[in-house]
């Protein structure tokens, strides 16, 4: 997180209250450190991943593509394009089987649904107006983490429960 303590308290001071740290890094496969405020019940709580949730890289890539992760979790993702390789060294998170004999199996990228899914997004949720694939990375670059939003706004459901309504007297008559 990048965020100057300076910036951090003057938005705390506006707001009147302090952030929340969350991170998506256990419900996702992704680490992505994000500050929060508000006054939702429950935004301390631990994350809990839910059946479905797709908590490893390997877990996110297109199946049957020979595609193999190189790391359990992804570094933060941001607009910048090289935010998708790892570590200083700028490694590729995906090694691709090529198919050839005696070939080395090569770095690669995560491709745009496999990205989508490290969010917690639908299948080709940013494929629209043919966005290209840089421009789909920045658009999830500034985007929210789904399970993340998720486990913040989940206590609400106890507040807005749908209740019943009873037979009306015109019906039962």
């Amino acid at each position: 997180m990048s965020m100057t303590s300076n910036v951090r308290s003057t938005i705390s001071r506006f707001l009147q209250c302090s952030p929340v740290v969350v991170d998506a890094f256990q419900v996702s496969a992704a680490n992505r450190r994000r500050y929060f405020w508000g006054n939702l019940p429950g935004m301390s709580r631990s994350l809990v991943p839910l059946p479905g949730d797709r908590v490893t890289l390997q877990e996110c890539l297109e199946p049957n593509c020979g595609r193999t992760a190189q790391f359990n979790k992804l570094r933060t993702v941001t607009t910048k394009q090289n935010s998708i390789k790892q570590t200083k060294a700028a490694l590729f998170p995906v090694v691709e089987e090529l198919g050839i004999d005696d070939a080395p199996p090569r770095g690669d990228i995560l491709w745009c649904t496999e990205l989508e899914r490290v969010f917690g997004l639908p299948k080709h949720y940013t494929d629209v107006n043919n966005m290209s694939k840089q421009n789909r990375q920045r658009l999830i670059g500034q985007g929210w983490s789904v399970p993340v939003v998720r486990h913040l706004l989940s206590p609400l459901k106890d507040y807005f429960k749908c209740v019943t309504a009873l037979p009306s007297a015109e019906a039962t008559s």
